[in-house]
């Protein structure tokens, strides 16, 4: 019970203020109108990730349930990553995570480019080698 305390109280040091004053899904939809992604929108945590945390955990605690294209918390999100490297990007609610490999529209660009794993500075591979991820032999 007491670790269970210490990383609840770690994390809530790592995540400071972060999560407040986030946009609604209607004015992430106002910011995607004006270019902007909606997890560009977000705090960064100051302090280091606390290391009890995985990268994706680290993803799950500072996204607390919105998706990182338009803020939306319907359902459960889901793991996005590069089909190339297979580096896990970010949490995509169903909706945007079906349409990212397909759009070519300037909020997905910028999601690829300055996805919330490069925001945190994160890196965890998505699957297992067997994916084949990375290999130069395809």
């Amino acid at each position: 019970m007491g670790e269970m305390r210490r990383r609840d109280a770690a994390e809530e040091v790592w995540l400071g203020s972060t999560l407040q004053g986030r946009p609604t899904f209607g004015e992430a939809e106002v910011l995607d109108l004006q270019g902007i992604l909606s997890c560009h929108a977000w705090a960064v945590p100051d302090e280091p990730i606390p290391a009890h945390l995985s990268p994706t955990d680290a993803l799950r605690r500072w996204q607390a349930g919105a998706c990182a294209m338009c803020s939306a918390r319907r359902g459960s999100l889901v793991v996005d990553h590069c089909h190339e490297t297979g580096f896990v990007r970010g949490l995509l609610c169903r909706s945007c995570n079906s349409a990212e490999p397909h759009s070519t529209a300037p909020s997905f660009a910028a999601y690829r480019s300055r996805s919330p794993a490069v925001m945190l500075q994160v890196e965890e591979q998505y699957g297992s080698p067997w994916d084949g991820f990375g290999r130069t032999d395809t």
